[in-house]
């Protein structure tokens, strides 16, 4: 795949050589690359089309079918070299431009040298039923492995186009989205297979077990910065623990009205604490078990990477926390009075947490059952 980094090495190399501008590269391999995927696409079709026909009675129309296609795919071998050719200044510009993409040209010149090879002596009026079924297979095969170099190629491209549009942590149905580019669900599979080992290149996490991408923004700067929003998240509960003492005077509220008083800072702010504390055990033991089920996208050791995909969640449970508190304390749920019972607000933060992933699992649930693409 071309980086912009490569596009400023091209530019370099160009400069003194007179070439065309070298920002216009990777518009051009990439349409190269996605017209020979759709023609590609186009002629599997046909020939598995023509294939079907021949397990019938209709030996002519058979006979016809392969005859048409022949004559489509000579002319799209011809009009295929040409767009090669078109591109193939490029190879001049920079010597690593060779040795990335010289292989995938290479791979999609031989497959075209491959059908011209199966079909350029072919006569389907008089060529036995057995050998057309026999070149309609191996022509298959060679433009299935075509399609796919191809889809290889542009995908990524249009992967990164279609996740700008998404929010951070929001995940991309990668086969309902890419599945019209290939000719099977496995083999667009396969294709996200090997995107996962090379996911650098694109912003986002792969989930090979899932199908999805997710988004995410490679930048460490902007990784911290959901670090700083998760930080800043928890000491605004703090915040809300001081105005909270003060409020009940401010507003004219009878000490039974409002049941915090000044004196109780500090065991309101034990009480956030120890429900913090509960709702990062669950967050804990939550990605053990998804790294012990291979759901984890993210390495374990990637906490950085974890948090950045997660930070509406933690930033939302968080609030939650808020929440909880107060509404355990105005219903008299909790005591601020006496000794602080660690167990009771600790498990209260871990029940919630709990709680909470329920139910945003079954408002998904919710969601998806109304959704027709879902339901197909």
């Amino acid at each position: 795949m071309l980086t912009p980094a490569m596009l400023k090495n091209y530019a370099a190399a160009s400069a003194g050589s007179g070439s065309d501008d070298p920002e216009s590269v990777l518009p051009e391999i990439i349409e190269y690359f996605r017209d020979t995927n759709a023609e590609g696409l186009r002629l599997r079709e046909r020939i598995a089309d023509a294939a079907a026909l021949g397990m019938t009675s209709d030996q002519a129309g058979f006979r016809r079918a392969f005859a048409d296609i022949s004559s489509i795919l000579i002319n799209e071998i011809g009009d295929a070299r040409q767009r090669a050719l078109a591109i193939g200044r490029w190879r001049t510009l920079d010597a690593s431009w060779v040795a990335r993409y010289a292989r995938e040209l290479t791979q999609v010149s031989n497959a075209w040298d491959d059908l011209e090879q199966l079909w350029n002596a072919l006569d389907p009026a008089t060529a036995p039923v057995a050998e057309l079924f026999r070149i309609g297979k191996a022509s298959l095969e060679t433009l299935d492995q075509l399609v796919f170099v191809c889809a290889c190629q542009t995908i990524p491209d249009e992967l990164d186009e279609y996740l700008k549009n998404y929010r951070i942590g929001t995940s991309l149905d990668f086969l309902a989205t890419f599945r019209d580019q290939l000719p099977t669900d496995e083999a667009t599979l396969k294709v996200l297979a090997w995107l996962a080992p090379q996911s650098v290149v694109i912003s986002g996490l792969v989930d090979l077990k899932h199908a999805k991408v997710i988004k995410a923004d490679r930048r460490v700067g902007r990784q911290m910065l959901s670090v700083v929003a998760v930080v800043v998240a928890v000491l605004l509960g703090f915040g809300l623990i001081a105005l909270s003492l003060y409020s009940g005077s401010w507003l004219g509220f009878s000490p039974d009205a409002w049941p915090i008083g000044r004196g109780e800072g500090h065991a309101l702010s034990s009480a956030y604490v120890l429900v913090l504390l509960g709702v990062l055990a669950h967050w804990i033991l939550d990605r053990v078990k998804l790294t012990r089920s291979g759901d984890d996208v993210t390495p374990f050791s990637e906490w950085l990477m974890w948090i950045h995909v997660n930070e509406v969640p933690i930033v939302t449970r968080i609030a939650t926390v808020w929440l909880t508190i107060a509404l355990g304390i105005g219903f008299h749920v909790y005591k601020l009075s006496g000794t602080i019972q660690p167990v009771t607000f600790f498990t209260a933060g871990y029940f919630l947490d709990s709680t909470f992933d329920a139910l945003i699992g079954r408002f998904n649930t919710f969601v998806s059952s109304k959704d027709p693409a879902e339901r197909g």
